[in-house]
């Protein structure tokens, strides 16, 4: 019996539809006109396995090039999630021709919320490890046009000496960034879509369940707007009500 529970719970083989993940698309609610996607547990997992998989063909292609990466900046928020995930891939080595990268933090703001970027990126954290004269793989969880990966790759050659910057992220918004550095992506999502990780699943719920009540939404309309994004009820029984009512 302890078996079989264990085996529900932990070794359920999850049904993963790679294509439409590659290039995902969000859903439309009432009272706003941002789409948003939910991405469960399992998929940022999952993702994170195919951008470790493509690292790993990255590190291979330049054994020759001296530019494996060798030191990799979480930037914080959005780049803790992806880059714990990617330590467990890429901090240990396959074979003797590919290294293990050490991994820091470096913290940059540059979302106030939802679909409201600051007019400019800011450091709120000082970068953690030393990437004097290193290929630094910069992790993020979202491009959208750039301007955090430009902000950041300036920073890191000309304030930190790095020899050279790699962006790593699952999703870009936008092929711009693509043109002015080497870049290790999974997918691409719609402009007008809000991703909402595992990272940031109640902080998401609590800034746009307010917004939808101003906006006229009613108590079971929010419910059905989390509903229709894919909240599980232990988050809305937790922190809708509680939200929606406070001032």
């Amino acid at each position: 019996m302890e078996l079989t529970l264990y085996n529900e719970q932990v070794k359920y083989e999850y049904r993963i539809n790679a294509e439409f993940w590659e290039k995902p698309f969000g859903v439309d609610v009432a009272h706003d006109s941002l789409k948003f996607l939910y991405i469960p547990d399992h998929i940022s997992a999952y993702i994170a396995s195919r951008v470790a998989h493509k690292v790993y063909r990255y590190q291979i292609d330049n054994i020759r090039t001296k530019k494996q990466i060798t030191h990799a900046v979480m930037i914080t928020m959005g780049g803790l999630l992806p880059g714990v995930l990617l330590h467990d891939h890429l901090a240990w080595t396959l074979n003797k021709n590919i290294p293990p990268i050490e991994f820091g933090t470096l913290g940059v703001k540059y979302y106030a919320g939802p679909g409201q970027p600051l007019d400019q990126p800011r450091i709120i954290h000082p970068i953690s490890i030393d990437v004097e004269g290193k290929v630094v793989g910069v992790i993020e969880d979202l491009v959208d046009l750039g301007g955090t990966a430009r902000f950041v790759a300036q920073y890191l050659t000309e304030e930190c000496k790095a020899a050279n910057v790699v962006l790593i992220a699952p999703y870009l918004k936008s092929t711009i960034v693509i043109n002015e550095m080497e870049v290790i992506y999974y997918g691409y999502v719609p402009k007008d879509t809000w991703i909402i990780t595992p990272r940031e699943r109640v902080e998401t719920l609590i800034k746009r369940v307010p917004y939808w009540r101003d906006h006229g939404a009613t108590l079971d309309e929010c419910e059905t707007n989390l509903r229709t994004i894919g909240y599980p009820d232990y988050l809305m029984e937790t922190y809708l009500r509680a939200t929606y009512e406070r001032g």
